[in-house]
């Protein structure tokens, strides 16, 4: 007989019940910062309405708190709202979104939404920020939901951002190694001008140090443009690419880098 059949203490395993009570304390430490509003869970209140699976960090939040706001402004909604707000705001807007998006809360003009991404195609999915007024075009900022709020927080020891902000971040700093690390994640469907930026900044650095794996940086700074360019406009963006990653390694004194790209952009390397 099953153990809770027998009204015996269920035994989870090690890993669970540790991976479990980190998130509580996260959340707890989220729900201690100054500032912070948090509306009591009630017992048999906001139930998680929809088919697709709860996530544990989110699930942990709704435990200890049924939306909360932040003093920049953040507001969480109400686990008995996300199915709700997300329908309203696909048929106000007609959005054609896909069912594992979901409206979690909003900021300013920007509207929160949790990407579950069920089949693994938008990697990874994550929490994304959308202009209330461009409702299609997300910018991923975190991995989980606990991880964005403790970043709006300023929690130490705060969840890594998602690669695109943290590649954002690291071209700001000139910051080769984390340059590196972020654009070796998957990005974000739409991070592509991003990436492209990220690229031919670590181009230029490498070029710096006489580095010839600046190439590869530039070809990935080339690529992501091309990626992002209507359709049709190929051809003129990658030569516009590669005369950029040209130009980046002749300033940072880069010759023969800087030729290789000339020859690329000409076709000839």
């Amino acid at each position: 007989m099953h153990a809770l059949a027998r009204g015996l203490p269920l035994q989870l395993p090690a890993g669970a019940v540790s991976a479990a009570g980190v998130l509580a304390s996260r959340v707890a430490a989220l729900l201690a910062c100054a500032g912070v509003e948090a509306r009591p869970p009630a017992a048999g209140a906001g139930a998680w309405s929809l088919a697709l699976a709860e996530p544990p960090d989110l699930a942990a939040l709704y435990a200890a708190a049924d939306g909360i706001a932040l003093p920049d402004g953040t507001l969480i909604l109400p686990r008995g709202d996300v199915a709700r707000a997300t329908a309203w705001l696909a048929e106000e807007r007609s959005l054609d979104w896909a069912r594992d998006l979901l409206v979690i809360g909003e900021r300013e003009d920007l509207v929160i939404v949790l990407d579950l991404d069920v089949a693994g195609a938008r990697a990874g999915g994550g929490v994304l920020e959308a202009p209330t007024d461009g409702l299609a075009s997300f910018q991923r900022v975190a991995r989980s939901v606990v991880g964005y709020l403790e970043r709006r927080l300023g929690v130490a020891g705060a969840e890594a951002a998602a690669p695109e902000v943290r590649a954002r971040e690291a071209a700001a700093r000139r910051d080769v190694p984390a340059l590196v690390e972020a654009l070796a994640e998957e990005m974000y469907p739409g991070a592509e001008r991003q990436v492209a930026h990220a690229a031919l900044t670590l181009g230029g650095l490498l070029s710096e140090r006489g580095d010839e794996a600046a190439l590869d940086a530039f070809a990935r700074s080339v690529e992501a443009r091309i990626a992002a360019a209507p359709r049709g406009a190929a051809g003129p963006e990658r030569l516009a690419a590669w005369r950029a990653c040209e130009i980046a390694a002749r300033e940072a004194g880069a010759e023969a880098i800087a030729a290789a790209c000339a020859a690329r952009a000409s076709g000839r390397g």
